[in-house]
């Protein structure tokens, strides 16, 4: 369970260690401007991730200026977004929420609500654009609980490239553009994950559909390892975090897929390298492959993906 923080005193450790976890390259002097505004002021560059970033203090609440920028900034600037966030107490008119999980983690979330005069940026449109999203309900200290968007677990090394996504949704949110494919080829989870390992299950997700897209599978430009001729559909189920639990479902639940496919799908376990190493074993006497993931930053490595896509 996500319960909302309200404790000033929490709120302001939740705030140093979300300052303290963004990184960026500062540039100074820069005017950001929006619709009925602007503000000059040091943005951070996320360059890997394709964003910038600033806080701004206003009066009870602390603003989380965010902006798409794939080259490095320029004097001026326009905001893609901002994540308001109240110090202390309860208010659900701002959209920007610190939550807390039963274990003490703690998480930045968005109502959903998305601000801007464009017919159709309404919270139910922009939950069904990021319908992938991990989506959790979160109880508010008064009792009233409503859905909210995790955007990041505060304490995770990925917190940056989390954050990046976020912003990118949202700019294609505003523009019209469509939400980013993934997914298509997974079976897709069927134990309810954790609100961090949802969130690192979605970067694996984007970084195994780029690979795929390398190889050719989403009629993407040839690529030097491009799959040809008639193969069977690779079809993958993926383990986040490597609980037994998860791990016994993710299993199950890809046996069962293939046995209804039968030869004209390939299934692939994506598993993490040290869950890898220490079910060895079981893992090397499964009717199918298993592709292990690992960190490198905050991207997933894949080892042995293209052995097991032959």
């Amino acid at each position: 369970m996500l319960r909302v923080v309200d404790d000033p005193k929490r709120f302001g450790r939740a705030l140093r260690r979300l300052q303290a976890s963004l990184k960026g390259v500062p540039a100074r002097g820069v005017r950001l401007t929006w619709r009925g505004g602007e503000l000059r002021t040091t943005i951070r560059w996320a360059r890997d991730d394709g964003f910038w970033w600033a806080f701004e203090p206003r009066g009870p609440r602390e603003a989380l200026l965010l902006g798409c920028a794939h080259d490095a900034p320029r004097k001026r600037e326009s905001i893609t977004c901002e994540i308001n966030l109240r110090r202390g107490g309860v208010d659900r008119r701002l959209a920007g929420i610190v939550a807390a999980d039963d274990a003490g983690a703690l998480y930045l979330a968005h109502s959903g609500r998305i601000v801007g005069r464009r017919k159709g940026r309404t919270k139910t449109a922009f939950r069904a654009f990021l319908a992938d999203g991990v989506w959790r309900t979160v109880t508010w200290p008064d009792g009233v609980e409503s859905e909210a968007l995790i955007v990041a677990p505060l304490d995770s090394p990925r917190l940056t490239r989390l954050l990046g996504q976020f912003v990118a949704a949202v700019r294609r949110f505003k523009t019209g553009d469509a939400p980013l494919p993934s997914g298509r080829l997974q079976v897709a989870p069927t134990v309810a994950d954790s609100a961090r390992a949802a969130c690192d299950r979605r970067l694996v997700d984007f970084a195994l559909h780029e690979e795929l897209a390398k190889r050719g599978l989403f009629g993407g430009p040839d690529h030097l390892f491009v799959l040809r001729g008639e193969r069977p559909q690779p079809l993958f189920a993926l383990v986040a975090d490597g609980r037994p639990e998860e791990l016994a479902m993710a299993v199950g639940s890809l046996s069962l897929a293939s046995a209804r496919g039968g030869a004209e799908v390939r299934p692939i376990l994506i598993a993490p390298a040290a869950l890898a190493e220490r079910e060895i074993s079981a893992l090397q006497a499964l009717p199918f492959a298993c592709v292990r993931f690992r960190w490198r930053g905050a991207r997933a490595i894949f080892d042995g993906l293209d052995d097991a896509l032959e």
